[in-house]
């Protein structure tokens, strides 16, 4: 009888399926608002050239297929245009009142914004990751986009955007 259920052991411990873990490590770099600052500010001119912009002052509807629209919880809606990835921002009744000029530096993608005189007003630093800081002129941080919502630099759900 004993050889029998050392028999019956030795089957079930056999039999048993041994388990298999796996640990995932999921990376990416995090950065913190100083270091993007610091980041974001580098090698970005301070104004551009007015006539550079002055037939989008209206908005209309052109070669839609070379133009990306998102609309804002404010109603207002950017246009990039795809072909020479400057971006233009309209308030809700279709008047440009930002600029957008695409600047790529090293790993990141910048995006320096100008008012209608062609002064700097923003910069935009897109770390990747649907992820991107938004700073004023003066180097404060205006929103801190992660997907479709920006937070204000408490942390606070300010803007949601759709891209369509």
């Amino acid at each position: 009888m004993f050889k029998f259920l050392i028999l019956i052991t030795i089957v079930l411990i056999l039999s048993i399926n041994s388990v298999y873990s796996e640990t995932v490590l999921t990376g990416g770099v995090n950065y913190t608002v100083a270091q993007t600052r610091k980041i974001a500010f580098q090698n970005i001119p301070n104004k551009i050239s007015a006539k550079t912009f002055e037939k989008f002052l209206k908005y209309k509807k052109r070669f839609v297929f070379r133009y990306i629209k998102t609309t804002f919880s404010d109603n207002s809606f950017g246009v990039l245009d795809k072909k020479t990835e400057y971006g233009y921002y309209y308030t809700e009744k279709g008047n440009l009142y930002l600029i957008q000029v695409k600047i790529t530096d090293g790993n990141f993608r910048k995006y320096a914004r100008y008012d209608l005189n062609g002064q700097l007003e923003s910069i935009v630093l897109d770390i990747g990751n649907n992820e991107q800081f938004i700073f004023d002129a003066n180097k404060k941080l205006v929103a801190h986009w992660i997907g479709e919502n920006g937070y204000n630099e408490k942390g606070e759900l300010i803007f949601t955007r759709n891209k369509l």
